[in-house]
């Protein structure tokens, strides 16, 4: 147990950092994308970008997250060469689809340039974004291979220096006055510039011109089999996360698109630290499952459980009281009108935290077809309202959808994970939570309307008292062992 839980609260701990490195990256770009884009604009290039990037789930077929499953496997049991042969497998695999996908959005361009989107400009980002897609295959392959091997570190990096490299890129093409174009082109750039920089380190750490391709049609089925229901999972996230701009692109204008592309992303914020925490779930759940270590899995999952929300909670309110002071703050009065929605968002982003948690280590234990099932029932909820509710309510009506569909996959992915761990279901603490933060919230609002301050000055203040109450809440209701961050600030400092 305490080897595992090194690894986890080293691992998790250096990913953490790295995706809120790579979170703020990706924040400060948008603010610069959309400042110097404008609304209108800066809808075009997201709404060209969203619908190829919701086509990558044809591309991957799910190979790459199968990758994360079996090469710890093969590792343990030293069959290197069954590594190589899975690396080369996922390559073949995906040349062969992305040409297939590039080949399409091609024959497809001028309809979609003239009906859809209906600007000219788009046909140019169309182009430079099917770029990406050829670059991203080795990219996003190196990702996944540095996970499997356990390199989390290496892992953890890739985010962090590809955020930073489009952000140069971008502010470089910006200088050369590119406009809309500047951030279509970083992208088709920047996945062939870290593929460079990446191919050595991945030598080094797996040789893999010393192994030889062996069985390689067993190999395939192998990750085809596990990848495939992996494959329907990536519809529906696709689905989930990004059917609401589709949509929008369709029923509404550029402008609003721009609008919720200011809005989701900084709602997403919070979806970095359940990533930073299932990127080492996931191959560790994967080895003590084929160990038969459930008890140590289970253990695992309940501290998850507890402190997700008890961190997430704090400065997931704290961005919801002030919606609009933070969207004016970030991106201008010219996106202010979509507070309400970042509101409706937050509350969504909640739950999704540890739904994606439980999606990671439910793959983990070698049910991918339940997680299918999961996202595919959230993703189906969320297309409906949004057809429904997108033409009437606009970027709100998005944003209830996109909730209404969070909370869904929190609850069936829970019952899961609980049934097949046999861990103990949360509610009691979950309520303490849910009724701490309603407190938290409640004490801002009141400062903040009894108060005739500086905004600033209000939000500092109410800001520490709503906290320290949260932290005596938490502690009285025994929400948080002492004992137990001893125990892990110890394993920390021992290492």
């Amino acid at each position: 147990m305490t080897s595992y839980t090194k690894r986890v609260v080293q691992g998790a701990g250096y990913v953490f950092m790295m995706s809120i490195l790579a979170a703020i990256i990706s924040f400060f770009t948008r603010i610069i994308l959309a400042r110097e884009l404008g609304p209108k604009d800066y809808g075009l290039f997201y709404a060209v970008y969203t619908l190829i990037f919701f086509f990558l789930f044809f591309r991957d077929l799910g190979v790459n997250a199968a990758l994360v499953k079996y090469i710890p496997e093969f590792k343990v049991k030293k069959k290197f060469n069954a590594i190589k042969t899975s690396i080369v497998s996922v390559i073949i695999m995906q040349v062969i689809s992305s040409t297939v996908l590039i080949t399409g959005f091609l024959i497809a361009s001028n309809y979609l340039v003239k009906n859809y989107f209906k600007n000219p400009d788009s046909k140019v980002i169309i182009i430079l974004l099917l770029l990406y897609v050829v670059g991203s295959i080795f990219f996003r392959l190196y990702k996944r291979v540095f996970q499997g091997l356990q390199k989390i570190k290496l892992y953890a990096l890739f985010e962090p220096l590809k955020n930073i490299t489009f952000l140069l890129l971008t502010l470089l093409f910006f200088r050369m006055n590119l406009g809309v174009y500047a951030p279509a082109l970083a992208y088709a750039i920047l996945c062939f510039l870290l593929v460079i920089i990446f191919t050595p380190v991945l030598l080094k750490n797996f040789n893999f011109f010393s192994y030889k391709v062996k069985n390689t049609g067993k190999i395939t089925k192998l990750l085809l089999m596990f990848g495939l229901p992996l494959f329907a999972t990536a519809i529906g996230g696709k689905f989930i996360s990004n059917i609401d701009t589709l949509i929008l692109t369709n029923f509404a204008n550029l402008t609003a698109v721009g609008i919720y592309n200011v809005i989701l992303p900084s709602a997403s914020l919070f979806l970095y630290f359940g990533s930073a925490i299932s990127s080492v779930m996931f191959p560790l759940v994967s080895e003590l499952w084929a160990k038969k270590d459930k008890k140590t899995i289970s253990t695992s999952i309940s501290l998850i459980h507890r402190y997700s929300f008890l961190i997430i909670l704090p400065p997931a309110l704290i961005i919801l009281s002030f919606a609009k002071l933070f969207i004016e703050v970030f991106f201008g009065i010219d996106y202010i009108s979509g507070a309400v929605a970042l509101q409706i968002l937050i509350i969504g982003m909640l739950f999704y935290v540890v739904a994606g948690i439980n999606h990671n280590i439910i793959s983990a234990i070698g049910r991918p077809q339940t997680v299918a099932k999961i996202i595919i029932s959230a993703a189906i909820l969320n297309t409906v309202a949004n057809i429904i509710l997108i033409p009437r309510f606009g970027i709100n009506g998005a944003a209830i959808s996109t909730t209404l569909s969070y909370i869904l996959a929190l609850i069936l992915s829970t019952n899961r994970v609980l049934y097949y761990v046999k861990a103990e279901f949360p509610k009691k603490i979950w309520l303490k939570l849910f009724f701490a933060g309603a407190v938290f919230i409640s004490v801002i609002l009141i400062i903040t309307q009894s108060l005739l301050l500086n905004i600033w000055l209000e939000a500092i203040i109410a800001i520490s008292v709503a906290g320290l109450i949260y932290l005596v809440m938490v502690y009285y209701m025994n929400v948080i062992d002492i004992d137990e961050i001893k125990k892990h600030i110890k394993l920390l400092r021992r290492n």
